[in-house]
């Protein structure tokens, strides 16, 4: 017990859970008293004389033992870009709400073999979860967890890869991937956005949200299971991550960054594995309560909804804790219209809205520009992206209120459609990396490709036992595989990468080779079928 208080003292706090966790049970066992008879005076002594004593036991600290005032400097790495500035008026003052932030680790990873952790720590670093290459399914061949420990290491980056390095015996350092040497295919232009600095958040509590979420996916479903929702959610990581960062934290708050990755983390869970066309058809019980509307996709979101905000709500995975109502408001609305806007039936009508405000936003910045001569910023020689115009954009407004301008003028319509922009492409982040597997590379792209087609096929199969109308693409008996993955590249993929491309222009030259690379798979794969004679169904996958 006494060597407990010594280590502990270190941090200038002890908690009450140290009472009653440790110390007062060691005072009732007849080995603790053996030992403090032999031990007492050189340790007593050793602990009283320690500086961080009478700091552990100040009022202060005793009174407010959940809420620790520290310096930015005793938990921060110099060197390391934060994405956004801190919202705190001090900087160099922030509240966390564990002592030990920068060295949690779930239990799911203690638990982990010291090989098994060693591969982990490399796979969710931030080099490796900001690239697009990232495997998905080696985290899940290495932990049952793939969703808890993924999300954990992007919502509490930079802190959580030290801790994985930390419990590895190795000293923890989150700029090390972009500091000197050869940085071969490292991602240079990744960037932390280090939330803990500028909105509540615990760890623990993250993760224990992680883990209700995981545990309510289906492990049976081919396709819409645990393991996707974790892909998801570091896809939208690396999409955002394509955005200049000089751009994206002109336009987002670390409010709006952190909620669309929460919502990625629960935005298919409870899925049955049959699409909302089946619970409409068969009358389901998620039919009736939604009305036949987005029936899944509201479902996916007020399961989420429930366990953060409503009845479900436990103190063990309360994320908002400590937060503003308003707050709270905000990302709630981000991450149901993200979700919502995943429903597949509202693809063309998404991409049209999308299109549209994105040609909006440029005229009115060609507007904006002829009528003030002197605005080099906006104007420019050559088409600007439309990020650029939209950072810019606030510049311009924020002049603007302070002149005395605005009304019906071409700037003030400029920011209202700005705004518009800003929420529509933050929904169709998470759509993309919601159908992004054919974008991925060539071996992913493959074995998610062939999981949807066996999660289609199997509601077809129960269809048809139903009596129901087959959904389309889930008849086995005429189902063409090569044709079928052929048509969902060039009308869906293409064209939504393609408009993303337009406005980050990094999409076009880091993604679509890789989309054109497994469309010309199954362009070869098609030839071949057909250069051998098989017949158009015998590439169906047969059922197991």
């Amino acid at each position: 017990a006494i060597m407990t208080l010594h280590r502990t003292s270190n941090h200038g706090i002890m908690s009450l859970n140290l009472y009653l966790k440790v110390i007062i049970p060691a005072l009732f066992r007849k080995t603790t008293w053996m030992l403090f008879g032999i031990c007492a005076p050189r340790l007593l002594l050793a602990a009283l004389a320690h500086p961080g004593f009478s700091k552990a036991f100040s009022q202060e600290n005793c009174v407010n033992s959940k809420r620790i005032n520290l310096s930015i400097d005793n938990f921060k790495n110099e060197g390391v870009r934060p994405l956004f500035n801190s919202r705190l008026g001090d900087p160099t003052t922030e509240f966390i709400e564990d002592s030990d932030f920068n060295q949690y680790c779930p239990p799911e990873w203690n638990a982990l073999t010291t090989e098994a952790k060693a591969k982990l720590a490399n796979l969710l670093s931030w080099e490796n979860l900001s690239k697009w290459e990232f495997n998905i399914v080696e985290v899940a061949d290495l932990t049952r967890d793939p969703l808890l420990l993924v999300g954990w290491a992007l919502l509490c980056e930079p802190m959580a890869q030290e801790a994985m390095e930390r419990t590895l015996g190795v000293k923890g350092d989150a700029n090390a991937d972009f500091e000197g040497g050869d940085m071969g295919s490292r991602n240079t232009n990744a960037y932390h956005y280090h939330f803990h600095e500028h909105i509540k958040i615990n760890p623990r509590t993250i993760c224990n949200f992680l883990r209700e979420v995981e545990r309510r996916y289906k492990p049976e479903n081919p396709y819409h299971n645990n393991i996707h929702a974790a892909d998801v959610t570091q896809s939208i990581h690396y999409l955002i991550q394509l955005m200049d960062e000089q751009y994206l934290s002109r336009i987002y708050d670390p409010i709006t960054i952190f909620s669309l990755l929460l919502a990625a983390t629960f935005h298919d869970v409870g899925h049955p594995g049959t699409n909302n066309l089946f619970q409409q058809n068969a009358m389901t019980r998620l039919a009736i309560e939604y009305n036949d509307v987005s029936i899944l996709e509201n479902m996916h979101s007020a399961v989420g909804h429930s366990l953060l905000l409503g009845k479900e709500k436990r103190d063990e995975w309360d994320i908002f804790e400590g937060w503003m109502h308003d707050e709270k408001v905000r990302a709630r609305k981000i991450m149901t219209t993200s979700i919502l806007a995943t429903d597949m039936s509202n693809h063309f009508a998404l991409v049209e809205e999308l299109d549209s405000l994105v040609g909006q936003v440029r005229t009115l910045a060609t507007d904006v520009a002829e009528e003030d001569n002197t605005d080099t910023e906006i104007r420019g020689n050559a088409p600007q992206p439309i990020l650029s115009i939209l950072a810019q954009t606030i510049d311009v407004t924020n002049e603007l209120q302070a002149n005395g301008n605005g009304g019906d003028s071409s700037q003030s319509k400029l920011e209202q459609k700005r705004k518009q922009l800003a929420d529509v492409i933050i929904k169709f982040l998470l759509h993309a990396a919601d159908i992004s597997n054919s974008a991925k590379t060539e071996d992913l792209a493959l074995y998610w490709g062939g999981n949807v087609i066996s999660e289609f096929l199997a509601q077809g199969d129960k269809e048809k036992e139903m009596g129901l109308p087959i959904s389309p693409l889930c008849d086995r008996d005429i189902l063409k595989r090569e044709e079928s993955q052929i048509n969902f590249i060039k009308f869906m993929i293409q064209p939504t990468f393609g408009l993303l491309g337009d406005i980050i222009p990094r999409v076009k030259d880091e993604l679509m080779p890789a989309v054109d690379i497994t469309l010309e798979y199954w362009k070869q794969e098609q030839l071949r079928l057909q250069t051998a004679g098989i017949g158009e169904n015998k590439s169906i996958i047969e059922k197991e």
